[in-house]
């Protein structure tokens, strides 16, 4: 018995098929970029915190305990030179409110530290990480707007998906996979025109996530990654690190003494007027 339903024709038929792939390519694209965005590059720089930023962090401290100490003995020389004695509380003052900016910044470093190393603490096991990513590219292939052109998605719900994604948050994002639309399929047009245009249209955008992609992984944290993975690489900058804190140190303790060396002169030395 012959069915009676139309046949459809082999060019919209074919049109159908690269409409598809050219989806599920996309899609694919998409969820690499966003693991790249939201899940390694975090993941990177918090490696990178811990295995140089905390040798970066004592150096900073180094550098303005340095500058500090220069900033003092330039105060306090220029007090002499005009005849006066240091005040040395309304100095260290001063400096403080000229270091306010440096410490700040101290403190910053200090932060991302701690919450590198609260990140690392935290990572998912690698099983749940290919369900999340799984998960997140069945919702965007439900729920991304670039599939919808027609604007008929629901956006909160995609702005959702993808903060559950951002988060590592996979019981959030299986219960928005329960909200999602059931059907994994969009619509196909029924006019050939309209197929063509939908194939140049994701040839366009997987040929701009394609660059993006690219455009990703040229930059810090991604050029690191070899570096933040090979040990010797990171012990001989740590070790430049630490010779660089060394050589700090030593002009410290140099600036130290030269500074009780004036502070005794003006201890012991003659009484300073009123000027």
């Amino acid at each position: 018995m012959t069915s009676d339903l139309p046949i459809p024709h082999p060019d919209w038929q074919r049109l159908v098929e690269d409409v598809d792939l050219l989806r599920e390519e996309f899609i694919s694209l998409l969820t690499e970029a966003e693991d790249l965005l939201q899940i390694v590059r975090p993941n990177l720089f918090a490696l990178y915190q811990t295995k140089i930023g905390v040798w970066e962090f004592k150096l900073l401290q180094a550098q303005i305990d340095e500058a500090h100490l220069k900033r003092k003995m330039e105060m306090a020389q220029a007090s002499l030179n005009q005849g006066r004695k240091p005040d040395w509380v309304a100095i260290e003052g001063e400096i403080e409110l000229e270091f306010l900016q440096w410490q700040v910044k101290l403190q910053e470093a200090a932060q991302k530290i701690e919450a590198a190393q609260n990140r690392l603490s935290r990572l998912l096991p690698p099983a749940v990480s290919h369900e999340l990513k799984k998960l997140y590219y069945e919702l965007a292939k439900k729920l991304h707007p670039d599939l919808h052109p027609d604007g008929v998605f629901d956006e909160r719900l995609w702005q959702r998906v993808q903060l559950a994604y951002e988060n590592g948050n996979l019981a959030e994002l299986k219960a928005l996979a329960l909200l999602a639309p059931d059907s994994k399929e969009i619509p196909h047009s029924n006019g050939m025109e309209d197929l063509r245009s939908q194939c140049e249209t994701l040839k366009v955008q997987i040929t701009a996530k394609l660059a993006d992609i690219e455009r990703i992984e040229s930059q810090p944290p991604f050029t690191l990654r070899a570096e933040l993975q090979d040990e010797e690489r990171l012990a001989v900058r740590r070790n430049a690190i630490d010779r660089d804190i060394a050589a700090l140190q030593t002009r410290i303790e140099a600036l130290k003494s030269h500074l009780q060396t004036l502070t005794r002169k003006i201890v012991h030395g003659p009484a300073f007027g009123n000027n």
